[in-house]
C-alpha cells in the first residue's frame, strides 16, 4: 500500500487558543482559507471527537469524522474516498506567547501509487497554503 504524507509547520503570532478557535469553526473556513470552497458541519457545533462535516479543499470534496479534538492542543479528522483514506491533524504548542502550529496530511490506499506524484505536488501546495491563511487570520483578528 502506497502512502503520502506532507507536514508544514509555522510560527503565529496569537495564543493555541485563538488559532485552534478559528480553525474549529468549520463552517468559517470559507471566510478565510482560499482553498476551500465549501463547508457544512453535520453534527451541532462545537466541534468535538465523533463531529462530522462536509468541506471541499482544493478542489476534492470529502465527507470528515474528527477523531481528536483537544483544545487548544490538536484537531484530527479523517476521510475515506476512492480508495484513499486521508487523515489530516492540527497541532497546536505555546512558545512565549506565540503559537507553533504544525499541520499534517497523510494519504494511503490503493489508489494513491497511480495518482502520487499528482496528490503529492496538490496537497503540498494545498496544505501549506492553508496554513499560510490560518496563520493570517489568527494575526489579523
Amino acid at each position: 500500500m502506497c502512502k503520502i504524507s506532507v507536514q508544514f509547520e509555522s510560527e503565529i503570532q496569537a495564543k493555541p487558543d485563538k488559532v485552534w478557535d478559528i480553525l474549529a469553526d468549520v463552517e468559517g473556513w470559507p471566510k478565510w482559507a482560499a482553498d476551500t470552497d465549501f463547508t457544512k458541519l453535520i453534527t451541532p457545533a462545537p466541534l468535538k471527537e465523533g463531529s462530522k462535516f462536509e468541506a471541499k479543499i482544493g478542489g476534492m470534496k470529502g465527507d470528515m469524522t474528527v477523531t481528536k479534538a483537544d483544545r487548544p492542543r490538536s484537531i484530527i479528522w479523517s476521510a475515506k474516498k476512492l480508495g484513499i483514506k486521508a487523515v489530516h491533524g492540527w497541532e497546536f504548542q505555546e512558545r512565549g506567547g506565540k503559537t507553533i502550529a504544525t499541520t499534517q496530511e497523510t494519504m494511503s490506499g490503493l489508489m494513491v501509487l497511480p495518482l502520487y506524484f499528482l496528490l503529492r505536488t496538490k496537497y503540498s501546495k494545498v496544505v501549506k497554503k492553508w496554513l499560510a491563511d490560518l496563520k493570517a487570520r489568527a494575526e489579523s483578528s
